[in-house]
C-alpha cells in the first residue's frame, strides 16, 4: 500500500502516458507478430476517440476553472470539483482515456490493442483511483464522502 509521502511508481506515471506506452507496445506486438484484426472499424474508432479526448478535456477543464491540482500523487487540490462533468462521474479524465483507448483499438482491430483500454482500465480501477481517493478522503474529509456517496466512479 502507498501512502501520499510515497506513491507507487504506477500511480506517478501518469495515465495518459500508460495509455501512450501500451498503445505503442501493442502496435509494435502487431508489427511484430502480424496480428491480424479481429474487430476493427476505423471511421467508428475515430469518433470514439475524438468523444473520449472530449470527456477528459472537459474533466480538465473543470479542474482549471477551480484551479484543481491535476497529479493524483499531489496533496495539493485547491477545491473539491463537483462540477462540470464531476457532476456525472468522479473520474471522466480516466473514464475519457478508456475510451480513447477503444478507440484506438477499433481502429488497429488487432486483439493486443483491444487489451489496451482493459489494461488502462485495470489500472485506473484498481491502483490509481483508490489512491486518490484516499487522498481525497484525508484532504476533503465529509465532502468528499458526501459526493462519493453522491456521484458514482465511473458513470
Amino acid at each position: 500500500m502507498t501512502d501520499a509521502a510515497n506513491p507507487s511508481l504506477i500511480v506517478r506515471i501518469p495515465t495518459p502516458l500508460w495509455l501512450i506506452g501500451l498503445v505503442l507496445v501493442a502496435l509494435g506486438a502487431d508489427a511484430l507478430l502480424r496480428t491480424q484484426p479481429v474487430l476493427k472499424h476505423w471511421p467508428t474508432g475515430v469518433v470514439v476517440i475524438a468523444m473520449g479526448f472530449a470527456v477528459s478535456a472537459w474533466g480538465r477543464l473543470a479542474f482549471r476553472r477551480h484551479r484543481a491540482e491535476i497529479v493524483p500523487s499531489s496533496e495539493k487540490h485547491a477545491t473539491l470539483v463537483a462540477s462540470g462533468p464531476f457532476r456525472f462521474t468522479r473520474n471522466p479524465m480516466y473514464l475519457g482515456l478508456v475510451v480513447i483507448g477503444i478507440g484506438a483499438a477499433l481502429v488497429a482491430g488487432t486483439w493486443l490493442m483491444w487489451l489496451v483500454p482493459i489494461v488502462v482500465f485495470a489500472l485506473d480501477q484498481f491502483v490509481i483511483i483508490p489512491y486518490e481517493e484516499r487522498s481525497m478522503a484525508r484532504t476533503f474529509g465529509e465532502a468528499y464522502g458526501e459526493y462519493r456517496a453522491r456521484v458514482r466512479r465511473w458513470f
